[in-house]
């Protein structure tokens, strides 16, 4: 026998954002991205890594701007991405003053923060930011063929996207921009 979760109070999405890398700005979704960044996937940065860490941050920071947030205004993020132990959340997040709790699901780590933020926020009360990355190159290295070894992918080979999403979720239905409660379904 199954059962619905019922929230104790509905959960809004007050602010969402999407940062995308090269390949994914070029495709039909380009224009809808908060920012679809061009050329270089490195984005200025030493290491795929620490890209993957600044597209989270980018994504945090989008959204956070379009619910006239601060980091300071969180009582809580969730995060994952596909680098061992979360290393690009980790990182991504370091600066911010909120607690930070790592989760991993590969694709469904959007979904599950949500879940896990809308459960959290509707018991406790909490502004949670729900955030998941993903960067083609540190996908490569960890789960596939290191991208410098120069290996040819066949044509029908599954392609990571590089890009991040951002949720901001809360309680008070004031605060979201279009009400749109994550109450019915659970």
């Amino acid at each position: 026998m199954s059962e619905i979760i019922k929230l104790s109070r509905p959960v809004y999405v007050a602010a969402e954002a999407s940062v995308a890398g090269h390949e994914e700005s070029e495709g039909p979704l380009g224009a809808l991205f908060d920012v679809a960044l061009r050329g270089d996937d490195l984005f200025g940065k030493s290491t795929w890594e620490k890209a993957e860490a600044e597209l989270l941050r980018s994504a945090l920071l989008c959204a956070l701007e379009k619910a006239r947030l601060s980091d300071g205004d969180l009582q809580m993020i969730l995060s994952g991405d596909l680098v061992n132990q979360c290393i690009s959340s980790a990182y991504g997040l370091s600066d911010t003053s909120c607690p930070f709790s790592g989760i991993y699901g590969a694709c469904s780590t959007a979904a599950q923060g949500l879940l896990l933020g809308s459960l959290l926020s509707s018991a406790y009360g909490l502004r949670i930011a729900s955030l998941t990355s993903s960067h083609n190159a540190t996908a490569e290295r960890q789960f596939r063929f290191p991208l410098e070894y120069g290996g040819q992918r066949p044509p029908t080979a599954q392609w990571t996207v590089t890009g991040a999403g951002a949720f901001i979720l809360t309680c008070d239905c004031s605060e979201a921009e279009s009400i749109s409660s994550l109450e019915e379904g659970f």
